[in-house]
């Protein structure tokens, strides 16, 4: 299985040039959210790597554009800017069932709250139905199938910070099994009042500091994350496809692992990582690869208290101790829009590490610390990457990609 497409709407810009330019200078691009509804607490985060201002287009007409979710056009839009990446011909996809996996951690949001506040403040007849199209969670993955016109399986997915890596691994099912030549896969997600100030009250987002409000991936002083919206989609089609129609191979997916840990409560992460460890590390060998063949690291780290703390006891048993370079690029992507997998095709592609933003003094506690980039001694392009994404609630996904 290879990826051969790669669409990116990001806080950054659009396209991959723009992740790749914005990692590479570890500077996160925040807005301020909206806080006149007054939902947020004080003391908590104001700032998010929001995504409305990137001029989409070029691939989403205006026209299209406003009768959606913010969310559904960021889909859209990243998903035909993937096809176009893959230089796939419509008339191929319209052969064969192409099937559409994209996940979401907290769905179309702001549409589902204007839903919820009419129907109690007016009752159900108020209920409006262009509201409740684009309110449900499967809204951008069905938007996607009619945009491309996609008529393989579609399905949304709700696994949290893993579910990015957990979208890819169902559609490269699809088409192993052959139900789909194509598919197209990875996530959306929009960031609302109501959502960041629900996060800040959990303490999942990073808060105010003198340094503002900055996310530190394993690092001693982290405090919380960075929330962010956009979307991130990739072709998949099968490599003896892909080679046959010239097409140019961004990565090839070398194996992945889906797990849990049950310790975990349900909106929190748990204390498992020997578990998760040793569940990643058996099924890595049964799929035939050998750890010591993994030479990075994309980290799901970040700057999460717990979810970091976690990803190094896993890392930490899976490697002995002895961690690849490690690339955390939470720091600017932020959390939940899909940064971090396009940062992960991004290094399997031939990209050169990049700084961890926010980081600056290692936890001992944890065992693990981010690659730093050292003048004059780059690390030599990847061949084979580890990516990997744990989610509060328990669920946790990764996948092996290898240089084309």
């Amino acid at each position: 299985m290879v990826v051969t497409g790669l669409g990116v709407v990001l806080a950054t810009g659009a396209g991959r040039e723009s992740l790749a330019s914005a990692l590479a200078a570890g500077a996160p691009r925040l807005t301020a959210v909206n806080t006149e509804p007054g939902y947020h607490a004080p003391g908590t985060a104001r700032q998010a790597a929001l995504a409305q201002h990137v001029d989409l287009s070029p691939w989403l007409p205006a026209s299209r554009a406003r009768r959606l979710s913010w969310p559904s056009r960021f889909s859209v839009a990243a998903a035909e800017m993937a096809l176009a990446d893959a230089a796939i011909d419509r008339q191929t996809m319209a052969e064969a069932p192409v099937a559409v996996a994209l996940a979401t951690a907290f769905g179309t949001a702001r549409y589902a709250e204007s839903l919820v506040r009419d129907i109690v403040l007016q009752g159900p007849e108020a209920a409006s139905p262009a509201l409740f199209s684009e309110s449900v969670a499967n809204a951008p993955a069905a938007q996607v199938a009619l945009a491309a016109d996609a008529r393989g399986t579609n399905a949304a997915v709700t696994q949290r910070e893993s579910g990015p890596l957990q979208a890819v691994l169902l559609a490269a099912r699809e088409v192993r099994l052959g139900r789909s030549r194509v598919a197209l896969a990875g996530c959306s997600e929009e960031i609302n009042s109501l959502v960041h100030a629900l996060l800040g009250r959990f303490r999942a987002v990073a808060p105010p500091s003198d340094d503002g409000e900055v996310a530190r991936p394993l690092d001693r002083r982290r405090d919380g994350m960075l929330a962010a919206e956009g979307a991130v989609v990739l072709v998949l089609e099968r490599e003896d496809d892909a080679r046959a129609r010239g097409a140019r191979v961004l990565a090839r997916i070398a194996a992945g692992v889906r797990g849990f840990d049950p310790t975990a409560s349900s909106y929190g992460f748990g204390n498992g990582g020997k578990a998760l460890g040793a569940r990643l590390a058996s099924e890595l060998a049964r799929q035939g690869i050998d750890v010591a063949t993994i030479d990075r690291i994309v980290s799901g780290a970040s700057g999460s208290v717990a979810g970091d703390q976690l990803e190094a006891a896993v890392l930490r048993h899976v490697f002995d101790g002895r961690v690849p370079p490690l690339l955390a690029p939470k720091g600017v992507t932020g959390e939940y829009a899909g940064g971090h997998l396009a940062a992960g095709v991004l290094a399997a592609s031939g990209a050169e590490a990049w700084p961890t933003a926010g980081f600056g003094e290692a936890d001992p506690e944890l065992g693990v610390a981010p690659h730093v980039p050292q003048d004059g001694s780059p690390l030599q392009p990847a061949k084979r990457v580890l990516l990997s994404a744990l989610a509060a609630g328990g669920a946790a996904a990764w996948i092996v990609l290898d240089a084309a």
